[in-house]
């Protein structure tokens, strides 16, 4: 009896470290290739906030085909109109910012970089839940995020060419991202919605393209429209 229940544990162990293997894998690849558009040096689209919001309408588009056209996947029910503006249009701004930032820090400092700056993620997570009453301060908790900061300012303190522009950026994206997973966690704890990946994105992702789009129309619209079309062409060294 016992052999059955094993081999199952197994493998969905096997499975969840699949997925975790996917997750990073398609992570790392999207960086990159985010990176590789806006690099002077590669394809040169110097408009991160562009991008951003062509990834979200791309999003966007994807998970209405999975789950109204093809009907692959379904959309948990359950979200209501004050659900929607109270928590899944902040969860969508702070999204597209994390996003928005993040993307801009890759003009200014390197991929590797970037990433050491954003081991600091844990830090501010712990501060912003403390502040929301979702985290209790103590001294263990205090020691661990005094360990991770002190990490974090050794890695950034042996990078050779630091753009703090980017390091601003990069902290903006970093803030962002802490305050969406803390709205995510009032959703699920207070408000007693919880929904699979494809529906959260199904609701976030037009909300977080409509918030790029807006500042896209006033700040990279009116560049774009002076180079008379998109430039896509590397910078001839």
């Amino acid at each position: 009896m016992a052999d059955p229940v094993k081999k199952k544990m197994v493998k969905e162990e096997i499975i969840t470290y699949a997925y975790l293997i996917l997750y990073i894998a398609l992570s790392s690849g999207q960086i990159f290739f985010n990176k590789w558009v806006l690099s002077s040096k590669e394809i040169n689209f110097p408009y991160p906030l562009g991008l951003t919001l062509l990834h979200m309408v791309f999003s966007s588009v994807l998970c209405f085909l999975l789950t109204k056209v093809f009907k692959i996947m379904k959309v948990e029910e359950g979200m209501t109109i004050e659900i929607y503006t109270t928590s899944v249009i902040p969860i969508g701004a702070m999204f597209a910012m994390t996003l928005w930032l993040g993307n801009t820090a890759y003009l200014y400092i390197s991929v590797a970089f970037a990433q050491m700056l954003k081991a600091i993620m844990p830090v501010a997570v712990f501060i912003l839940g403390v502040a929301a009453g979702l985290e209790v301060m103590c001294c263990r908790m205090l020691l661990i995020m005094s360990v991770i900061s002190f990490g974090v300012l050794v890695a950034s303190y042996g990078e050779i060419n630091i753009s703090w522009i980017g390091v601003v950026y990069q902290m903006g994206g970093v803030v962002g991202e802490a305050l969406r997973l803390i709205f995510m966690e009032i959703l699920v704890k207070r408000k007693g919605l919880k929904l699979n990946p494809i529906s959260i994105m199904y609701y976030v992702s037009p909300c977080s393209a409509l918030c790029l789009f807006i500042p896209w129309i006033f700040l990279e619209k009116p560049k774009m429209e002076a180079h008379g079309t998109w430039n896509l062409q590397p910078i001839q060294s």
